[in-house]
């Protein structure tokens, strides 16, 4: 007799080990020597640097001088690799982090079982592997493989907390919002996230939520703000990057090298990020960062105010940028024919992934509407945070790539009652 059940689970066998090739095969492809891969990867040299600069006893610094414009967790990620691997610790770290996208998948599936069932979770863990940006990350020397499955922890941590409260859910929240910090500074955010989750609960069940979500998050990241104290004389709290960000999200706002981006910024600010990561002695020539993203605050602030209405079509397209990739679809021009037809290919796929996930959101909306409503409001908010600033794929998809794979899942059906796991 035939077993249709056991067919299809063959199936679905199948098709998660032809994915995983495929990731094998495209960390394979970016080699173990270079640091970019199909033009990704322009941050790079600035996360090496600061690793070897760490590894040289030189500090989390450029040229001698202090630096919080980047978020200590991949440099310091990178040392570690280099400290074990050596000169083969490029290839070490794609090896690395193409296991963590195919775990970053999987836990995506186990949300979304607990959002919709069991076969939700295989389709979830399948649209997973299947994202571009996914299968982009693994092979490149930056964070964005390390933050998104901080993020996918968070977001299970967070539906399970969702359907049955526990000190361990809170805990995970709170763990996973901190690193995720670390590595990208918008993670940050996850921890208030964590604390509207639990805000339901009532008198000391609740402040002991609120502890582990937000307060352990705050404790943790904490050496990190008393070194910005210190090191900065007291004119920086978190992160020197904000200014300059800012600057890119009215200028450059996709955040992405395109011809003339640089001549914009530096004829707003009269230099570019490249002339402070570097150890050359060129970058004792600007002033401390602190005093640079000061400067870097006072011109974004003109820079809107001078947008005036024209500041609504610049979000429209921004947000263009950030929910449907219209950056990678579009303003391509300064890659070669071939890579710019991949990266529209990519775009096409995540543009039928994302119609999934809007599907999976309407149908969690019948079944289960406090988690659609407390996912919508993780999406809504992280997107408006990000107005002021860049807002393109590269920006979206640690935050956002998980949760799209979540809902995804929601295709294959739903329960009536969300499923534990």
């Amino acid at each position: 007799m035939h077993d249709p059940l056991g067919m299809r689970r063959s199936t679905f066998y199948l098709l998660v080990s032809a994915l995983i090739l495929v990731h094998a095969a495209f960390v394979i492809a970016a080699g173990g020597s270079k640091l970019t891969f199909l033009s990704g990867g322009s941050d790079a040299p600035a996360y090496a640097l600061l690793a070897s600069n760490l590894l040289h006893h030189r500090g989390y610094t450029y040229a001698g001088e202090p630096t919080a414009f980047r978020p200590p967790g991949y440099p310091v990620f990178l040392a570690l690799m280099t400290l074990i691997f050596g000169r083969f610790y490029v290839a070490a770290t794609r090896f690395v982090q193409f296991f963590v996208c195919i775990a970053t998948a999987w836990i995506a599936g186990r949300a979304a079982k607990i959002l919709f069932g069991s076969s939700a979770g295989d389709v979830a863990f399948l649209l997973g592997l299947i994202l571009p940006t996914q299968l982009f990350a693994s092979a490149q020397i930056l964070s964005e493989c390390l933050a998104t499955f901080f993020v996918s922890i968070f977001l299970y941590c967070l539906v399970r907390e969702l359907k049955s409260p526990s000190v361990r859910n809170e805990i995970g929240m709170g763990l996973s919002a901190v690193v995720d910090a670390y590595v990208r500074f918008n993670g940050a955010a996850l921890a208030a996230i964590g604390g509207l989750a639990v805000i339901r609960h009532r008198g000391k069940r609740r402040l002991l939520a609120l502890g582990y979500t937000m307060l352990l998050p705050l404790l943790l990241i904490a050496p990190w703000l008393i070194r910005n104290q210190l090191v900065f004389n007291r004119k920086v709290f978190f992160s020197t990057q904000q200014g300059y960000n800012e600057v890119q999200g009215v200028l450059t706002p996709q955040g992405r090298t395109q011809p003339g981006d640089s001549t914009k910024i530096r004829a707003s600010l009269g230099w570019v990020m490249s002339q402070i990561e570097t150890n050359a002695p060129t970058r004792l020539a600007l002033p401390s960062e602190a005093v640079l993203n000061k400067q870097c605050l006072a011109v974004a602030a003109n820079l809107w105010k001078q947008e005036g209405w024209h500041a609504l079509p610049l979000l429209a397209r921004k947000i263009g940028y950030f929910w449907l990739s219209t950056d990678q679809a579009f303003d391509t021009a300064s890659f070669a024919l071939p890579e710019r037809m991949i990266r529209l290919a990519g775009v096409v796929v995540y543009w039928g992934i994302l119609a999934a996930a809007i599907a999976g959101w309407l149908r969690l909306r019948k079944s289960w509407p406090l988690a659609a409503n407390m996912l919508l409001l993780y999406a809504v908010m992280y997107t408006v945070l990000h107005f002021p600033l860049v807002m393109s794929t590269r920006i979206r998809f640690p935050l956002m790539d998980p949760l799209v794979a979540m809902l995804g899942g929601g295709i294959a059906g739903e329960r009536k009652e969300p499923e534990e796991t």
